[in-house]
């Protein structure tokens, strides 16, 4: 099956899509949720009565006040270490929506059921499916090399203007179903490291909690 090519954008052009647009906003909102919650976290470890423990000669309250400021720490640790996780590189293949673990089936969720529910919109002319676009990638990829590699010892005139032609629409095919494939792939992406952030805000609560109880737990024992 062919299709006329589409028009090219300019070769110079800044070509961002609105998948990878959202990744990086994300991967900033990430960003801010490490350095705000690390300063966070530093103003209060900073502001507790740290000399208060020369005044605690309890074992109880000495133990108390240990335990609250390891709990504190350990909570801001938790916190940065795993919305840090949302801003690791991460390498996405189509397997992620041919065959995803049960963590990607859910994280995909919501995109599995927009590729099935308008599949023309996401495949255009090249299948149903991830596994069919990826089909028609290799097929017509390996058409135009099959009719350059034709074009090259065709000495008619008349045959090799129709080789042309048939080599052009096959270089049109391979890059509209290339760019379909990387768009796929994009969204894909973009799915995996919202679900990543989405984990980190629940990591991100409890790092909070983990700091506030310590906190309250040292207070208490310096204060008696």
């Amino acid at each position: 099956m062919t299709t006329p090519p589409e028009p090219q954008p300019p070769a110079d052009a800044a070509l961002v899509s609105a998948a990878q647009a959202a990744v990086t906003d994300m991967r900033a909102t990430a960003r801010w949720t490490v350095v705000a919650f690390a300063a966070v976290g530093g103003v209060m470890l900073g502001g507790l009565p740290l000399a208060g423990i020369g005044e605690v000669h309890d074992g109880g309250d000495l133990a108390l006040a240990s335990a609250g400021l390891t709990l504190a720490v350990l909570g801001v640790a938790w916190a940065i270490w795993h919305t840090a996780e949302a801003l690791t590189p991460r390498l996405t293949t189509l397997r992620v929506l041919t065959g995803p673990t049960p963590r990607e089936r859910r994280e995909l969720a919501d995109l599995h059921a927009e590729l099935e529910a308008s599949p023309e919109a996401f495949y255009g002319p090249f299948g149903t499916t991830p596994a069919e676009l990826d089909a028609a990638c290799r097929l017509h990829r390996r058409v135009a090399a099959n009719l350059e590699a034709l074009l090259v010892h065709e000495s008619d005139d008349r045959r090799r203007a129709e080789v042309s032609y048939r080599l052009t629409l096959a270089r049109a095919n391979a890059e509209q179903a290339g760019r379909r494939r990387r768009d796929l792939l994009e969204l894909a992406h973009a799915w995996q490291v919202r679900g990543a952030l989405r984990r980190a805000r629940l990591h991100t609560m409890a790092g909070a909690f983990s700091v506030v109880a310590g906190a309250v737990m040292f207070l208490l024992a310096t204060t008696g």
